[in-house]
């Protein structure tokens, strides 16, 4: 029994942590979250400061092809607070990945 309520709870930490690491809460409450379409992005936060396209495993044939990434860049503030930048993935016209990084903290 003990076993059993560890996994789950491990699950649950591993679970909450890969949800945690791709969204993003906007000063007026709104979230970012992994799976959003690009438009709902734009709704959010309007047009990026920055648009970057990567292209990523080119391929030489016609069967297999490379995967082509954005990345939106944002300077945005947060529901707790602070100034943050944010670059945004975005793969097939949805979000893949939030990372943030806090200015001016100490």
């Amino acid at each position: 029994m003990r076993l059993k309520l560890s996994i789950v709870l491990l699950g649950m930490f591993f679970t909450v942590s890969a949800v945690a690491n791709c969204s993003f809460r906007l000063q007026d409450g709104k979230l970012l979250r992994c799976g959003m379409a690009s438009i709902e992005v734009l709704e959010r936060l309007g047009q990026p400061l920055l648009k970057e396209q990567l292209t990523v495993g080119v391929s030489t044939n016609h069967i297999e092809r490379g995967k082509s990434v954005e990345i939106w860049s944002y300077k945005t503030k947060a529901d707790v607070g602070g100034e943050f930048l944010l670059s945004i993935e975005l793969t097939d016209g949805k979000v893949t990945t939030i990372n943030r990084q806090q200015q001016g903290r100490l």
